[in-house]
Order: structure tokens, then C-alpha cells, then sequence
């Protein structure tokens, strides 16, 4: 008698604390499956044999051989941290008076070199980003200002609010020199990819599996531990009269419809168009069926 009250006592707690016990065991089971897949540091080296290894095009010739040497260097030392490849692209060319054609033409120039040559960390056309600059200025005006074209991880990585850091960071270091401020731009551009890729091993954090699950198990816990079983004292039809229920039937007539048609306007009915000369280009394909991003910023 005495071992069946004590596994009676052992059957009435574990009935008690199910629950809990159930949360615990799937939080422990969540927790070892984020052990498993966790990647930590990740070594991902470069896949893309294809694409050729120089980074630096000085086509308008604003850069030393020094300097360019420097940023060569420092370019490959940011694609090794950020996972993605970085080229620096400098010309001296017309590209347009008005923003719409400045735009147009900066964006296939950046996009078709990048395409022509098949950069990308993880494969051609993969992973990258493409700062392009035009330093051509006339007695009619400049058409300096630069473009910045984001494939594969990069073009979802680099929105418009972090290509305005790059363009922040480049005007900053530009200020002293043309090779300081590529410098400043490309330090940005590899610490945006660096940190998309931290983002892209750790999406969840692995405390979060395992502390949450365990906090709404004690609260439950130590919620229905002060709780007594209640007892059912009414129904109902305690509080009907001769507790017996009376249905009241209600119809509505529907007599007429009036239907009015009112036009809403939006942006796209409005005659709205995006906004060029500079700021974010967005989501595109470019001429030979690559999706890229990016923006431009006239100077």
C-alpha cells in the first residue's frame, strides 16, 4: 500500500508539472539543434576563378601608382573579411547633363563592367559590389559623381540608408584626396558585407532558443502553483427565468442598395515616377539579365 501512495504521489506531480516539463524538453531540444548547426567562425574562401584578380581600374587617372598599389592591398584585405569582391572603377567620361541621363548611363556603365568581367566572391556574377566614379567636368558643367553597384549577398545587404554611409564616408575622405577617399568608401563597403555576413551565420541567437522557453515555463509554473481548482457553480441557464430559455426572432429588410464609385489616388495613378540624379536605384536587371542594386551621388 505504502509503494502505491508514493507512486500515486510521483503520477499527481508529474500530471501537476507537464507542462513545464514539456516546454523544458522541447527548449532543450531546440538548444541542441542550434549547437549543431551553429557555423561560428566560418572560413568561406573565394570560389570565383573566373573573374579577373585586378580590383583597381584608374581610367581617369586620379590615383598614384602608390596609391594605387595601397588600395589594391587594402581591397584584398576586405574581401577576405567581408566575403565579397570590391572594385574600384575611375573614369573621365560624358555621362549626361540632367540627372535622368547621368543616372542611366553611370548605372549601366557600373552593372555591364561588372557583368563583362564576372566578378562575384562565391561565383561569377555572385557576391560584390562595384564603386564607379566619373570625374568629367566641362565649361558646361560636372558630371562628376559616383555609382555604386551591389550583386548577389551585397545587393540585399546594401539598402539606401547604408549606401548613404558609403557616401558619407567618401565625401569625408575626399575632402583631403581622391585615394583617401576611396579608402574611406571601400572600409565601409567591406565593414556593411562583414556585418551582413555575421547576420547571415547567427539569423537567431542562441540564448534566445534557450532562456525565452524557460522563462515562460517558470511563470507558468509558479502561476499555477498558487491557482486552486474552481468548481462550476453556475450554468447557462441559471439565471433564466423558470430556466427555460425564450428565442426572440429579428429580421432586417433589405429595401435598397445605393453603390457610389470614388476614385482613390495613389502615387503610381498620380503620374509619381522614382526619383534620378543619385539616390537609390533599387532592385534591377541589368542589360545582360543580372539582378543588381545600388545608387548614385552627383558631386
Amino acid at each position: 500500500m505504502e509503494f502505491n501512495a508514493k507512486k500515486e504521489e510521483r503520477k499527481a506531480y508529474f500530471r501537476y508539472f507537464r507542462v513545464w516539463f514539456i516546454l523544458f524538453a522541447i527548449a532543450a531540444v531546440a538548444f541542441l539543434v542550434v549547437l549543431a548547426t551553429h557555423k561560428g567562425n566560418v572560413e568561406i574562401t573565394r570560389q570565383n576563378t573566373v573573374a579577373p584578380s585586378q580590383r583597381v581600374y584608374d581610367y581617369a587617372e586620379v590615383l598614384s601608382n602608390e596609391e594605387e598599389n595601397a588600395l589594391t592591398k587594402l581591397i584584398a584585405e576586405c574581401e577576405r573579411r567581408a566575403k565579397c569582391d570590391i572594385i574600384l572603377v575611375t573614369i573621365n567620361e560624358k555621362m549626361g547633363k540632367d540627372d535622368r541621363t547621368w543616372t542611366y548611363n553611370m548605372v549601366n556603365r557600373a552593372d555591364d563592367f561588372y557583368d563583362e568581367n564576372q566578378f562575384g566572391y562565391n561565383e561569377p556574377f555572385g557576391d560584390g559590389a562595384l564603386f564607379l566614379d566619373n570625374w568629367y567636368k566641362d565649361e558646361e558643367g560636372s558630371q562628376q559623381g559616383a555609382w555604386l553597384s551591389t550583386s548577389g549577398k551585397m545587393e540585399w545587404i546594401i539598402g539606401e540608408s547604408e549606401e548613404n554611409t558609403v557616401w558619407e564616408a567618401f565625401d569625408e575622405g575626399l575632402q583631403d584626396s581622391a585615394a583617401k577617399g576611396y579608402e574611406k568608401a571601400i572600409r565601409q563597403i567591406a565593414r556593411l558585407g562583414e556585418r551582413g555576413m555575421k547576420k547571415e551565420l547567427e539569423p537567431f541567437p542562441w540564448y534566445v532558443v534557450w532562456v525565452l522557453p524557460l522563462i515562460v515555463s517558470l511563470i507558468y509554473a509558479l502561476v499555477n502553483m498558487k491557482q486552486a481548482p474552481g468548481v462550476d457553480t453556475t450554468d447557462s441557464l441559471t439565471y433564466v427565468a423558470g430556466r427555460k430559455p425564450h428565442l426572440i426572432r429579428r429580421e432586417d429588410q433589405f429595401l435598397r442598395k445605393s453603390v457610389s464609385k470614388v476614385k482613390i489616388e495613389t502615387e503610381s495613378s498620380s503620374g509619381g515616377s522614382r526619383s534620378s540624379g543619385g539616390g537609390s536605384y533599387g532592385h534591377h536587371t541589368s542589360s545582360s539579365g543580372h539582378s543588381h542594386g545600388g545608387g548614385g551621388h552627383r558631386r
